[in-house]
């Protein structure tokens, strides 16, 4: 993946064939994980707190939907033109922005599912077989995490 053009609101990013699949089928992974219902405080047992909690919990889970809705949006076939043997993918900054939000999203939570490992340098032989969707989805998002931020500092 390597930033092809990029004028004004106007991101092309040049994907080989394998990139754009593998970009497609991770963001149509999110979410990854189930929802964590957020705290405010472990130890405050006031209404006006857990009804905070409950609003924050709400506003999340709208947001999380939202977030579903665009990544389906992001990865469409449209955003996506053939070129000889590659693919070039188009965004604005503001989708950029959301594709790495939801990349970020994925790769923490399938870290998350993993047992939040301090070592990251995991052998996949040694991951139970159902874990290993986790630390694949957590290694390739990373992938295109990372090259969206260098592509953008050029």
């Amino acid at each position: 993946m390597k930033l092809a053009k990029h004028t004004g609101n106007r991101w092309h990013y040049q994907l080989t064939t394998q990139e754009a699949e593998h970009l497609r089928l991770i963001v149509g992974c999110f979410p990854v994980g189930p929802r964590h219902a957020a705290k405010i405080s472990n130890t405050d047992t006031d209404p006006k707190t857990l009804e905070r909690e409950k609003l924050l919990n709400e506003s999340l889970a709208e947001h999380r939907k939202e977030l579903q809705r665009k990544a389906a949006a992001l990865v469409a076939p449209n955003r996506f033109k053939a070129q000889k043997t590659n693919q070039v993918y188009q965004v604005t900054s503001e989708d950029r922005e959301t594709l790495l939000q939801i990349l970020n999203d994925i790769r923490i939570e399938s870290w998350r599912i993993l047992g939040e490992p301090e070592e990251l340098e995991i052998d996949p032989h040694k991951i139970p077989p159902d874990q290993l969707r986790y630390h694949q989805l957590m290694y390739v998002s990373g992938y295109f995490e990372q090259q969206l931020l260098e592509n953008a500092e050029g």
